[in-house]
């Protein structure tokens, strides 16, 4: 199942991306959340709760590139949020092709890219330098790289997080053979024998790595705290560790303790990336 609005639009191009490009108040989404949605029903993302999502659907076989609506305080359109704020929704018919080809080679490039969409055309140029948000010649869109994970161990864990990131369409690495991480990288060791762990975390603690956890519990983070300062870590460095890891512990059941730690790394990337 396809969960990339961009890469769905890409592959089905007779269809519309939605753009939440304001959003005050209690709402949800940021601004620069999207989803892609057909004049058949069919959508890939979600912005709101179901009757704002359907009310943009409604104004699919409107005319004109972009049709810009307003839901909640002070909007046209009488549809209260719950939250009592206001959000402004940007509804790019046809996305031009070649933006969205731009969008996906930097997805496989993990690059992160910067896109300047124009609010009267739906044409969209590169922008790095500009902030993201809402301008007055338009809106900045940032989009990041995807979470990755890379995964070492060889246990139920192991095998039980791979698969999770996996069912959320995340790029995901398991075992020894890993590409250098890079800073959408969440990088995991869930080995019982922690002698085995420390090449990995070394090398993931002086990678751009947004993320290092290791599995076990307070009294084994000390002892590797201490091994990798003896393997010449920085305070600085060492400090980025996380340990023990997960929302939820102590936790020993295989699957439970996937499910904690990738919440946790998602939570962490949702801070850093937006």
């Amino acid at each position: 199942m396809m969960t990339d609005p961009f890469a769905a639009l890409a592959t089905r191009p007779d269809g519309a991306l939605a753009l939440l490009i304001r959003a005050e108040g209690g709402f949800p989404r940021r601004p620069g959340a999207v989803m892609a949605l057909w004049p058949d029903g069919a959508r890939v993302g979600r912005l709101g709760a179901g009757c704002i999502d359907a009310d943009i659907a409604a104004h699919l076989e409107h005319s004109g590139p972009v049709t810009r609506l307003i839901y909640g305080a002070g909007g046209p359109v009488d549809l209260p949020l719950p939250c009592g704020g206001t959000v402004e929704i940007a509804l790019i018919r046809h996305p031009d092709a070649d933006w969205l080809k731009a969008i996906a080679q930097a997805r496989r490039d993990r690059t992160r890219r910067g896109w300047r969409v124009d609010l009267a055309t739906g044409h969209a140029h590169g922008d790095d330098r500009r902030r993201a948000g809402l301008s007055d010649d338009g809106f900045v869109l940032d989009l990041p790289p995807p979470c990755a994970l890379h995964v070492h161990g060889e246990g139920d864990e192991a095998t039980a997080l791979a698969a999770m990131a996996r069912g959320l369409d995340l790029p995901c690495h398991l075992g020894p053979e890993t590409p250098p991480p890079d800073a959408q990288t969440a990088v995991v060791t869930l080995f019982h024998d922690h002698d085995r762990e420390l090449p990995a975390l070394r090398s993931a603690l002086l990678s751009p790595a947004f993320y290092v956890g290791a599995l076990g519990s307070r009294r084994a983070q000390l002892a590797r705290l201490a091994a990798l300062r003896e393997a010449g870590l920085t305070e600085a460095q060492i400090v980025r560790l996380h340990g023990p890891i997960g929302v939820v512990a102590p936790v020993r059941e295989p699957k439970l303790l996937a499910a904690s730690v990738l919440t946790e790394i998602l939570a962490a990337y949702q801070t850093e990336f937006g």
